[in-house]
């Protein structure tokens, strides 16, 4: 059976290039591309992809249209989380050991997938 993968991926400064939240409707999204396409690669290979975000959920509409403006390809939209450290946690199959069900990658703000810290 072919498990497939989960993306958590933040939209500013990893989507999106970042822009303060003050300043969200006046500034046009500029898109950070290679995350973009490598996400939308992951969704059409059947990835789950769940985008996170501290906007608020009053911003969920213009959030949704500057997505769709952007191009990104996503299952889920997750708003309003923290703005601090971000944990993912997960089990390992006791089958197979070796195999990673959680990774976790930083990224240089704004630099996308070129950015890796």
């Amino acid at each position: 059976m072919i498990k497939n993968s989960t993306y958590f991926v933040d939209i500013d400064g990893t989507i999106i290039k970042y822009r303060p939240f003050a300043l969200l409707l006046s500034i046009e999204p500029e898109p950070i591309q290679d995350v973009i396409n490598k996400i939308n690669k992951e969704y059409d290979n059947g990835s789950h992809i769940v985008v996170t975000t501290a906007r608020p959920e009053m911003m969920k509409t213009q959030t949704k249209k500057e997505l769709k403006k952007v191009g990104l390809k996503y299952n889920q939209l997750v708003m309003g989380i923290g703005r601090g450290t971000r944990y993912l946690l997960n089990d390992v199959d006791p089958e197979n050991p070796r195999v990673k069900r959680a990774v976790g990658v930083n990224l240089i703000r704004n630099k996308g997938l070129k950015g890796k810290s």
